[in-house]
């Protein structure tokens, strides 16, 4: 595994978040923390930290991925991750996402995006205008699914937009799973979203909605290698 599969999962994953319930839903907390524990297989590769504020109208999200161990060696420095996002009717509209690498091996992409005319722009000069579907950014398609509750995607496409691209999902299955994590056992909601181009790699996602559908655990899975797993460690904010 590289580091940008590895930060991938990672991206996928956060702002992650909260919201005051599934089905009454009015706005996201204006301050919530966040701190993930990842995982390669069965071993511990580092953590990741997210932090939501709300400023006026908009809401931007700071992410930070730590390695620890051998992994800060293989897999290099910080990773920063900043998103932009307003919501309406608890559909997430993205505005601006970046994401920067520290040390060896450094990288600073970003993208800004016209919700009138479906185009997202680059920092290469690529511009892409999108189908018909729900569109987020890496940073905030977990707060997409947190506001839409489990079934948010089930009848849409979802357009997934990185780094430099954007990958479009379907959802493939919803079902009530317990699941375990650093903070304890829950009654969950497993949400698995398929890749159109690439069927074996699906994203899965488990939602508590008994708590606010917090993300407890999330999971990145390819058959060419070991689930890279996100799990819940601690929560400040709710």
């Amino acid at each position: 595994m590289n580091i940008i599969q590895w930060r991938r999962l990672l991206l996928l994953s956060v702002g992650l978040c909260f919201i005051w319930s599934q089905s009454s839903v009015a706005a996201l907390p204006e301050t919530l923390e966040l701190e993930y524990e990842v995982r390669y297989g069965i071993f511990k590769l580092g953590s990741l930290s997210s932090r939501l504020k709300k400023q006026s109208d908009q809401y931007k999200v700071t992410n930070e991925t730590h390695a620890e161990g051998v992994a800060a060696v293989l897999l290099g420095g910080t990773v920063r991750e900043t998103c932009e996002f307003s919501i309406d009717n608890n559909v997430v509209t993205p505005t601006r996402y970046r994401i920067v690498r520290e040390g060896k091996d450094t990288f600073d992409y970003s993208m800004s995006f016209n919700a009138d005319k479906r185009r997202v722009s680059f920092n290469n000069g690529t511009n892409v205008i999108l189908s018909e579907g729900y569109i987020v950014d890496n940073c905030s398609v977990t707060f997409a699914f947190i506001l839409g509750g489990a079934n948010a995607f089930k009848e849409k496409t979802l357009h997934i937009i990185g780094a430099k691209k954007v990958r479009r999902f379907e959802n493939n299955q919803i079902e009530k799973q317990e699941v375990s994590t650093p903070l304890g056992k829950f009654d969950a909601v497993k949400i698995e979203q398929v890749r159109f181009d690439r069927p074996d790699r699906k994203l899965l996602v488990w939602l508590d909605p008994n708590r606010h559908n917090l993300p407890l655990k999330i999971v990145e899975q390819r058959k060419s290698r070991p689930d890279t797993t996100m799990l819940l460690k601690s929560v400040k904010g709710l």
